[in-house]
């Protein structure tokens, strides 16, 4: 798991058909102190999670494809969680 900032929305004219219906979001992932730490990876969104916000992100895959329902998926990203700005704890 990875912290994470949302940066914007997936828009796509064609796509996997296991990703349809889907919510796909642009996730930056960030280290302790909110700064960027690799490249911005595309994550399914089941949460709602918003612009701007800090969420938890995974790269297990396998979680992914049954999230979407597909072993066939190449899903591999998913928000996994939302961060509580209230409750986080400065590192």
């Amino acid at each position: 798991m990875r912290l994470a900032r949302i940066h914007g929305h997936v828009v796509s004219t064609a796509k996997h058909a296991s990703l349809e219906g889907w919510r796909l979001l642009i996730a930056q992932p960030i280290s302790g102190d909110g700064t960027a730490d690799g490249p911005p990876q595309i994550v399914i969104d089941c949460l709602g999670a918003g612009i701007q916000q800090t969420v938890l992100i995974t790269s297990d895959g396998s979680e992914a494809r049954k999230l979407v329902g597909s072993e066939l998926s190449p899903a591999r990203w998913s928000v996994c969680g939302l961060v509580d700005p209230e409750r986080a704890l400065a590192v």
